[in-house]
């Protein structure tokens, strides 16, 4: 147990990555067949943010800030129906998940990442995405995380790998 809540650490899947990794689809994949929540930390940026700047630990307009969200994730998962959570985005790191065998970083190489944004957004602007993309990779550097490189993968096979990765969790 993790001394910050009644939150069992093995209750959370953390699925980290940058932008256009699969993270999003891939977990809600898995939250559906298994009867997990799924929780999007990038979708709570904002309301981070400003728990964060209410904390006095952030300047609301200043950025995604980085004061540590983890306690927000847990307070916020406490408040679920559903114990088990699988919790992705770009700003999950290391730091925050750990890296043992219930986290995973989904991570396309520098090209292929660049095709998935275009695929997904033709034409557009795509260098804070790539900006992310080495940040995260630096993030996970001599760390010992798992990792999953999801180059010319699937959604099916990101999701297979996945699964494999979490097994002992899943059962």
């Amino acid at each position: 147990m993790n001394e910050e809540s009644d939150v069992d650490d093995a209750d959370i899947i953390w699925i980290g990555g940058p932008a256009a990794a699969g993270k999003t689809t891939v977990s809600r994949l898995l939250a559906a067949k298994y009867g997990f929540h799924c929780y999007s930390v990038d979708a709570h940026a904002f309301d981070h943010e400003k728990r964060a700047a209410a904390a006095g630990l952030h300047t609301l307009g200043t950025g995604p800030g980085d004061f540590d969200r983890r306690p927000m994730i847990i307070e916020d998962i406490q408040a679920l129906p559903v114990r088990t959570t699988v919790v992705e985005g770009a700003f999950v790191t290391p730091a925050m998940a750990g890296v043992g065998r219930n986290s995973v970083w989904l991570m396309p190489s520098e090209e292929e990442q660049v095709a998935r944004l275009e695929r997904r957004n033709p034409g557009g602007d795509h260098e804070g995405c790539v900006w992310g993309w080495g940040l995260v990779r630096g993030q996970l550097e001599g760390t010992g995380a798992c990792v999953i490189v999801v180059d010319g993968q699937t959604v099916e096979e990101t999701l297979m790998a996945v699964e494999e990765r979490f097994c002992a969790i899943l059962g």
